[in-house]
């Protein structure tokens, strides 16, 4: 039955019309959304919609009133009447409990140390049961069966569709299912570890033309609307913004269909509106400047002071032949890595083979040297090695084309588009530039438009990519007998690497000392050679830094902090961290 009170007549008050039919025309796909397709004669106060079949009936004041017996409550489901009752309560049907197959067990539940009454929100690929969400009936508590394959929730139900809605939680998804939404999944697990479920649903998404990002509002939300949107691309992406927290609060305020049907565009197409804007200002107002990133550990003595970054820059590095640019982009990188759990891809066909170049990354990272004991210091062991793998391994990633081949521009950025989409990646580090095929064009277009797509890349991803880049040859000093330090407009090629870069920064080695009386113990100069904004630091200033050959880090010049290793962190615990949504499951007391 369509409610009479709900439909548009659009003024009219006789005679036959057809309109919108407010039960399924939200269903129906895109293009016919806005398609009449319930006719209604006004002057019988009666109508039929030729799409659902529903009828729908005027209200006669003058008619009798008749007494009804109230409807006995029955539970058609294969649940207790008390969780049924809670899905009710959060305006969630039987035929939707029973279509989206969920169900109740028994499970183990580590926080009560024992079985107990589960909801259970059931995985499935296919006619597969992949994996089982469990949610005890006693309290906040959940869990999922271990080691299983990690899918989006309700994947088979956006499989062949051009439009998919995307939720933070499996209650959202019941909530859009209930309104006849049934293109829509949710992430297992908030933004937590989404690589697997992007590599393993990559197929099913491929080809979507249109995402709804309809997650929640608060900061958890905000942060993995910034992950999808990374991984999925702004020019195929909505914002579904609510007015409450989440989806589930907007129905029980009968308001979901209401914001649904006013998606907001990221903008990406260049021009802005000042409504664009808005969070943008109303942040900045609030809080301030963004925060900048640089490495935190006191080991960078005062660098921060002098650079930093922020995401959707392109920074260039550069510095002498053997001056140390490449490693102390790598020790930079794997700070950044650590200290805010970021993800950094590395592309360095320099450095060959790869299992030799990644030993290095292992000897920063635990502090101690991979061939050999040093000052009475171990060399690194296989449990270190082996701990280290499992610390890293959805940390660091490393690109290379096949061998003998060479890789071009083009190919490079394709597969840091890739590396993004699967594995979330926040930082790539392209060492050297030269190393990448430029084409067969004018050399000076060619880095030009290399650069502007490195730029745009950064930008449009909210990625960060740093670029070693050497300079050309540089003159001697005659009075010192030095080589003099290089600027982003020594780069070989083009001005453009000065002009086009957002930051840059010189790594320059003194190989001795010359205030040190029997000339030896060299050190390393970081010198910041631009920063897009003032903020980020202060451009001509630089840092001094000893550098540590056994396991090749940098320490700020006349310090040596105590020894730390990157993969003893207090690592997270593996049990399932419960999303916003799942916490709010405890309204009614079973």
């Amino acid at each position: 039955m369509i409610n009479w009170q709900k439909i548009d007549f659009k003024g009219k008050t006789s005679g036959e019309v057809s309109v919108i039919c407010p039960e399924c025309s939200h269903q129906r796909k895109k293009e016919n959304q806005k398609t009449p397709c319930l006719r209604v004669n006004l002057d019988k106060g009666v109508g039929k919609c030729h799409n659902c079949e529903n009828i729908t009936i005027r209200d006669q004041k003058e008619q009798k009133q008749y007494n009804y017996p109230a409807p006995e409550w029955q539970n058609h489901t294969k649940l207790s009447d008390e969780v049924v009752k809670y899905f009710l309560n959060r305006g969630i049907s039987q035929p939707t409990l029973i279509a989206n197959k969920i169900t109740q067990e028994k499970y183990y539940q580590p926080a009560e140390q024992k079985n107990v009454d589960n909801i259970v929100f059931n995985y499935f690929e296919g006619d597969l049961l992949i994996n089982k969400k469990y949610r005890s009936t006693t309290g906040k508590y959940f869990t999922q069966t271990k080691d299983t394959k990690k899918l989006f929730y309700g994947i088979n139900d956006v499989i062949g569709e051009d439009e998919v809605y995307i939720v933070e939680g499996e209650i959202d998804k019941l909530t859009f299912w209930q309104i006849g939404i049934k293109n829509c999944i949710s992430v297992p697990n908030g933004a937590n570890d989404l690589n697997d479920v992007f590599e393993n649903c990559e197929q099913y998404l491929a080809d979507v033309k249109t995402f709804y990002i309809a997650v929640d509002m608060d900061e958890p939300g905000k942060k993995l609307e910034s992950e999808l949107v990374k991984r999925l691309g702004a020019y195929r992406c909505k914002r579904i913004k609510f007015e409450t927290k989440d989806a589930n609060e907007e129905l029980l305020n009968l308001t979901l269909e209401q914001v649904i049907d006013k998606p907001i565009d990221y903008p990406i197409s260049g021009t802005f509106s000042m409504s664009d804007l808005e969070g943008d200002l109303l942040d900045l107002y609030n809080n301030g400047l963004p925060e900048t990133i640089a490495p935190k550990n006191p080991c960078f003595g005062e660098l921060k002071k002098i650079f930093s970054v922020v995401r959707g820059q392109l920074t260039v590095i550069t510095g002498i032949p053997s001056h140390g640019k490449s490693n102390f982009a790598e020790w930079y990188g794997l700070n950044l890595v650590n200290d805010y759990d970021l993800r950094a891809s590395f592309f360095s066909p320099e450095h060959s083979p790869m299992s030799l170049h990644a030993s290095t990354f292992i000897q920063k990272a635990i502090g101690r040297n991979y061939w050999k004991s040093y000052q009475g210091i171990n060399r690194i062991n296989e449990d270190d090695i082996k701990r280290f793998i499992d610390w890293s391994n959805k940390k660091i990633y490393f690109t290379s084309p096949e061998k003998g081949e060479v890789a071009s521009w083009d190919w490079l950025i394709e597969k840091f588009k890739e590396q993004i989409f699967r594995y979330g990646i926040d930082m790539f580090f392209i060492d050297a530039f030269n190393k990448v095929d430029l084409g067969a064009g004018n050399k000076l277009d060619e880095i030009n438009r290399v650069l502007t797509k490195l730029t745009a890349f950064a930008q449009s991803t909210n990625t960060m990519i740093f670029l070693v880049a050497h300079p050309t040859k540089m003159k001697k000093d005659e009075s010192t007998g030095l080589y003099q330090s290089p600027s982003l407009y020594d780069v070989s090629g083009s001005a453009d690497f000065r002009n086009q870069t957002h930051n840059g920064f010189c790594v320059y080695r003194y190989f001795t000392d010359p205030m040190d009386d029997n000339n030896e113990n060299g050190y390393t100069e970081f010198i910041n050679l631009k920063t897009k904004f003032q903020f980020q630091g202060e451009i001509g200033a630089s840092v001094l830094f000893d550098y540590h050959i056994p396991t090749g880090r940098y320490y700020a010049r006349g310090t040596f902090p105590p020894d730390f290793d990157m993969t003893k962190k207090e690592t997270e615990s593996s049990a399932i961290n419960p999303n916003k949504d799942f916490e709010q499951l405890t309204k009614v007391d079973f």
